[in-house]
């Protein structure tokens, strides 16, 4: 079966509910921002969106957590 790769990117978002990051394990609590992945072109559903903290994305930046670096946890 062929997998298909969506292109995506990064958008800002408050937490309507507790989160963890997907890079570093990180409760994202109520009420704080962070960084979910949609779809640029095509939708994305928020089941398997990825979400990031706002330390992971202001120490690696966009192009890193999108690329999903196999090496993500400490």
């Amino acid at each position: 079966m062929e997998m298909k790769q969506i292109e995506t990117r990064l958008v800002i978002k408050t937490s309507k509910f507790p989160r963890v990051c997907t890079h570093c394990d990180k409760l994202i609590p109520v009420g704080e921002v962070f960084h979910q992945e949609e779809g640029s072109k095509e939708h994305l559903h928020s089941l398997i969106a990825r979400q990031f903290c706002t330390s992971c994305y202001a120490r690696y930046g966009e192009p890193f957590l999108i690329a999903g670096s196999p090496t993500h946890k400490k």
